[in-house]
């Protein structure tokens, strides 16, 4: 290659070359990401066997976690809607511990009461069964019919994990009640009480995007979302306690 003279006498690389090294340091910084995002890439059928797949759904602390479940006690607070605080930054983490944490606890406090009531020796590993289908169940169906209900009726869009925060975290009043169902008298007064608590707690979250609708088409939705919790409430109720 040929220089041209600096005014110093100094041999200035040619522009050609510069642009050539420029191109070549872009490339070198931009590589490795690239290839690192070709596999996930490829379509989600590549993406979903991946661990990297997964990692931002449990990107959270327990200050987050704790700040969330604190919101489906305080319905009658004034703070955030609770769909801003999971919008950017919605998580599995939370959702999966509180139904995890409530399939257990039904299932002690379901056995401790037979235990109580009947005099029954053992453990009905039967309950632990039905109670982890119950729970995950309305959680994965409850959050896709939100899902589908927003998206394709309602024309709002919402993520299914951000649907997946409101049902998982409206849950965390149903772990309170579950031990004081331990209490035959009580039983009931808890399970109604958390039934409207998270009844409450999930229409507020969602009522800021759905309350520009029609009238008929928000209490449908409501109507729908309310009636499915009190058919967890009732199953919890008559088969566990």
């Amino acid at each position: 290659r040929r220089y041209p003279q600096g005014k110093a006498g100094e041999m200035m690389p040619h522009q050609d070359e510069e642009d050539d090294v420029g191109l070549l340091a872009e490339e070198g910084r931009s590589g490795p990401s690239r290839a690192s995002g070709g596999f996930l890439g490829l379509g989600s059928v590549c993406a979903c066997f991946s661990i990297e797949y997964y990692q931002p759904f449990f990107d959270v602390n327990t200050d987050e976690v704790l700040a969330r479940i604190k919101y489906a006690f305080m319905v009658c607070g004034n703070g955030s809607p609770f769909l801003e605080v999971v919008r950017e930054k919605p998580d599995a983490y939370g959702p999966w511990w509180i139904s995890t944490t409530l399939i257990f606890l039904v299932s002690v406090t379901s056995n401790l009461k037979t235990l109580l009531r009947a005099g029954a020796e053992g453990y009905d590993f039967k309950i632990v069964t039905f109670a982890a289908m119950t729970v995950y169940t309305y959680v994965g169906f409850t959050a896709l019919a939100i899902w589908v209900a927003l998206n394709y009726w309602l024309k709002t869009p919402l993520t299914i994990l951000q649907c997946a925060c409101i049902v998982g975290y409206s849950l965390s009043v149903y772990v309170l009640a579950s031990v004081l169902c331990v209490f035959p008298f009580i039983s009931w007064p808890a399970l109604l009480a958390a039934w409207v608590l998270s009844s409450l707690f999930a229409v507020k979250s969602i009522l800021p995007v759905i309350e520009q609708h029609e009238k008929q088409q928000v209490v449908a939705f409501v109507g729908g979302l309310v009636a499915i919790n009190c058919g967890l409430m009732l199953i919890i109720k008559m088969e566990l306690y």
